[in-house]
């Protein structure tokens, strides 16, 4: 019986490329570098602001520790400074989330994002609905690491068996099977594509967000 849904947050829940390319080509455009797209983002972001700075400005030709170490903090914090702009929550996940809650199973977000970031973004769209939620600070490991997955766990109280992982790439399966997670769920709503998510191993992969729960609830 699954006890608990642990979320990833970009294209998972919160349907927010646009933002991040947005925000990346913001940051690009100040230093005279060409735009990155957003199909391209895409496969850039997932890993955590670094690597999303490091991939765009590689896709330029710039692999410079030092650009890259300058321009990682401006990207963050012209985010930081409206991390709503251009997101919502995708259609149909809100309900997916209250069904949940009302039958007693607890709900969590785990994003590569920053921790200061997610404290800002999950309740500006979502209130207080989440039981926990967990972005990366020092001391936390980029997913596919669970350790940050485990801690929320045990602070629910709740075991990996009892679990079910939920993300739109390979990182999120990786980080539901490397937690132990009774169920791991790709959707097909948010930045990858089926093979990804079938290759990551995913035990089921859906294409509505009502999914979730016919597949949570039928979970023996």
């Amino acid at each position: 019986m699954i006890k608990c849904c642990i979320f990833d947050l970009d294209g998972t829940i919160l349907d927010t490329i646009t933002s991040i390319t947005h925000f990346v080509n913001k940051t690009l455009e100040a230093h005279g570098i060409e735009k990155i797209t957003v199909d391209q983002c895409k496969y850039f972001a997932g890993n955590g602001a670094r690597n999303l700075i490091k991939r765009s400005l590689a896709s330029k030709g710039i692999c410079d520790d030092e650009v890259i170490e300058k321009i990682l903090p401006e990207y963050v914090a012209a985010y930081d400074s409206d991390p709503w702009h251009l997101t919502a929550p995708f259609a149909g996940i809100e309900k997916v989330l209250s069904e949940l809650k009302a039958r007693g199973i607890k709900i969590a977000v785990m994003s590569n994002k920053p921790h200061s970031t997610v404290e800002i973004i999950v309740p500006h769209f979502f209130g207080d609905i989440f039981d926990e939620f967990q972005g990366i600070e020092e001391g936390i490991a980029l997913k596919p690491d669970p350790a940050a997955g485990k801690a929320i766990l045990d602070r629910l109280g709740i075991s990996e068996e009892e679990t079910a992982w939920i993300g739109d790439t390979s990182t999120d399966i990786e980080t539901g099977k490397n937690l132990g997670a009774a169920l791991t769920i790709g959707v097909l709503w948010g930045f990858r594509e089926y093979g990804e998510l079938k290759t990551a191993g995913a035990d089921v992969i859906i294409k509505n967000t009502e999914d979730i729960i016919s597949e949570v609830l039928s979970f023996a």
